[in-house]
């Protein structure tokens, strides 16, 4: 049996009518709080304990201090005279216990006890409006790439992991700062009339959120495990190890420094300076090393493989072997994205080159944003191979087997062998160099559409 547990407590930084109801319920089934760690907070295992929580706010104390303050001391010795021991802290927030059912509150004035919190919640601010700002400005770039790039955003499963954890932490912060405003205005107004005002936190939404996110992370992972693309696999191992390794590094650093009795000063700018140095080294490292292997051709198979739907010489006779090939593949839960180019080593080879992109539509509700955004690539004048004068105009789309098919003229008056197909689940661009026949047609459909 284990006597120890640790858990991620979903709380509000200000909420200690909430924590102190979670440690009274924990209580209840044996566990008592032993102290908060950065990897949650480390329970164990006591019978036969019954009492009560509270949990008060010193704003002088701080996570880098190496013990704690005078202040603090003199605040811990006058609370276990009234029958409080003191259990742990964690940066502002004070934590004491009680078996006493008569001890007397350690708050016993409602506008001390507002004013307590207000100034101990300061540092939390600070750190909510930072990750608020972050927030809206991830946020509002993540909403504003679809507008001109809906099929890359939408194909994507790391934009649209992405996408969600900024928006997740938009919405953190901003119901953490409504809600403690809010809860300040009223609680003040309270104190006034002699009133304690209990606070409300958002500890559904917290976990709610926790666990959206961690389901979208996991898919993210999942995918990109299953992708087939070592480019991709590799940059997802390298970001959770970035990630893991920096969290560690700085709470070890910090930690460390307390252990020596280094100063809360020396402890914060040392700790401060590893972070921004191994955040920036290590992602610069990361960089070095994907730069090197791909140099060295560690990544070649996932853009040059042969493997691909439709071949050069699946539409005409042609012997040579020198093609160029790519072969890209985006995946999301969305849509499905294949980008195809065969060229020449060299230009004037005299050998034909083909081109083209399937978007595979899994949600039917986007299937006319990825077919306007395909024939507005060239109508907006947005290519950059291609100025503005070239329009779709509808052709004959049985030869193609397709339901609608256009394609692109020049100045409305000089056709291109750049086609627009639209099928049932699909639409495919492909750029030919030459005029296709019937019979090739027939083959675009076959190779293309084949699942």
């Amino acid at each position: 049996m284990k006597n120890t547990k640790r858990r991620l407590e979903p709380i509000t930084f200000y909420d200690h009518t909430g924590i102190e109801r979670r440690l009274e319920k924990m209580l209840a089934k044996g566990w008592m709080l032993e102290r908060i760690t950065a990897l949650g907070w480390l329970y164990r295992r006591v019978e036969g304990i019954t009492g009560r929580f509270a949990v008060t706010y010193y704003h002088d104390a701080s996570e880098f201090d190496p013990a704690p303050t005078e202040g603090q001391q003199q605040y811990q010795e006058y609370t276990a005279r009234t029958g409080w021991r003191f259990v742990c802290a964690s940066g502002q927030m004070q934590i004491f216990f009680t078996e006493n059912e008569d001890a007397p509150p350690i708050e016993t004035d409602p506008v001390t006890q507002v004013e307590n919190i207000c100034r101990g919640a300061k540092t939390y601010l600070r750190t909510y409006f930072l990750l608020l700002a972050i927030g809206i400005l991830n946020g509002a770039l993540f909403i504003s790439r679809p507008l001109g790039d809906p099929i890359g955003v939408l194909a994507s499963s790391a934009n649209l992991t992405s996408g969600v954890c900024w928006t997740a932490l938009l919405i953190l912060c901003a119901s953490e700062l409504v809600g403690y405003y809010r809860w300040r205005g009223e609680a003040r107004r309270n104190a006034e009339r002699g009133e304690f005002t209990e606070t409300r936190g958002n500890a559904r939404l917290q976990l709610t959120v926790l666990i959206v996110v961690g389901v979208v992370f996991a898919y993210w992972i999942v995918s990109t495990l299953f992708s087939g693309s070592s480019i991709l696999i590799y940059a997802c191992f390298s970001m959770i190890c970035y990630m893991a390794f920096l969290l560690a590094a700085v709470h070890g650093t910090k930690n460390f420094l307390k252990r020596k009795n280094v100063s809360r000063r020396w402890n914060l700018v040392i700790t401060l300076t590893v972070d921004f140095v191994l955040a920036f080294g290590l992602m610069g490292l990361i960089v070095w090393g994907t730069m090197q292997l791909s140099n060295s051709g560690a990544f070649d198979k996932d853009t040059k493989s042969a493997s691909i739907p439709l071949d050069v010489k699946d539409l005409v006779s042609v012997d040579y072997d020198g093609y160029i090939r790519e072969n890209r593949v985006s995946e999301s839960l969305f849509l499905a994205v294949r980008d195809v180019y065969q060229r020449p080593q060299k230009h004037g080879d005299g050998v034909p080159s083909l081109e083209y992109t399937v978007t595979v539509v899994k949600a039917p509700f986007l299937y006319d944003i990825c077919k306007r955004d395909r024939m507005e690539k060239y109508e907006a004048g947005s290519s950059v191979r291609r100025p503005r004068g070239y329009v779709y105009q509808p052709i004959d789309a049985a030869p193609w087997g397709a339901d609608e098919a256009y394609r692109l003229v020049r100045e409305k008056v000089q056709p291109l062998d750049i086609y627009l197909l639209c099928y049932e689940e699909c639409v495919v661009e492909i750029l030919l160099d030459w005029e296709p026949t019937a019979e090739q047609m027939q083959t675009v459909y076959e190779k293309l559409t084949e699942r």
